[in-house]
């Protein structure tokens, strides 16, 4: 069933994990550049972008344990634990240029919460006990990429989000697994497992389930792979829109 890919998606988690020796501070809000002075490294250029790591938030009932707004310099999040935030764990607001690697949210009203970003990068996120895993609006141009959503009401929601990836993911025993509405399109969904949801997915149009030779991995749909070439030899249907080339098993790394 592919379980050394699934397995591999928390190498980079148990990392996170092993938090137990750094420190746990309260929320950080950054409203402009000046903000990151004191709180991260780097110059916020290229070659040496502000960085935020190796700490545990604790956003104890606050709206945001980690708020980024109007920042489009570069900048990486990573090595992070945030929780117990009553809006978002983390939440990027009118940004662009920002990664958010090698992080664990949990335990808020939404994991990761972007509005309004552009050529953003989330990889290796584990997002646990939230009302919505990982929620985007009205951005574009961003790659999620080895994301583990577990126990949300909605696992990822795209919410008027163009040109943007969704690949090497699992998300399991959600409500709904992936949405994409409010006009979402020119999206990309391949290399991904669907586990234990009440409903995988839905979406309005316009976006694509598989890279044109592999799709997702979709539990409890049923169909034969008569070639053994571990492609089903039936579509499976996301609304209007189609997996071409559903995976038998989940997807090896």
């Amino acid at each position: 069933m592919g379980m050394r890919w699934l397995l591999a998606l928390g190498i980079g988690v148990m990392a996170t994990l092993g938090l137990a020796e750094v420190p746990t501070r309260g929320p950080i809000l950054v409203h402009s550049l000046e903000d990151l002075l004191g709180v991260a490294s780097g110059l916020g250029t290229a070659t040496s972008p502000f960085v935020l790591e190796g700490f545990r938030v604790d956003a104890n009932g606050e709206p945001c344990g980690i708020l980024i707004a109007n920042v489009r310099a570069p900048l990486i999040l990573r090595n992070l634990e945030v929780y117990g935030a009553a809006v978002a764990a983390i939440w990027l607001q009118n940004v662009e240029n920002v990664v958010v690697e090698n992080v664990v949210v949990r335990g808020s009203l939404a994991g990761i919460f972007v509005s309004g970003g552009r050529n953003l990068t989330l990889r290796e996120i584990r997002a646990d006990n939230c009302g919505d895993g990982i929620r985007l609006l009205f951005s574009e141009g961003i790659t999620l990429e080895k994301i583990r959503v577990s126990k949300a009401e909605v696992g990822i929601w795209f919410q008027g989000i163009r040109s943007s990836v969704l690949t090497q993911s699992v998300i399991e025993q959600c409500g709904l697994g992936l949405l994409f509405e409010l006009e979402s399109a020119g999206n990309v969904v391949a290399e991904n497992a669907f586990i234990q949801n009440h409903e995988h997915a839905q979406s309005c149009g316009r976006n694509q389930f598989d890279d044109g030779q592999r799709g997702n991995f979709w539990e409890g749909f049923a169909a034969g792979d008569a070639n053994d070439d571990g492609i089903l030899d039936q579509a499976y249907r996301v609304g209007p829109d189609v997996d071409r080339f559903p995976l038998a098993f989940p997807p090896e790394e």
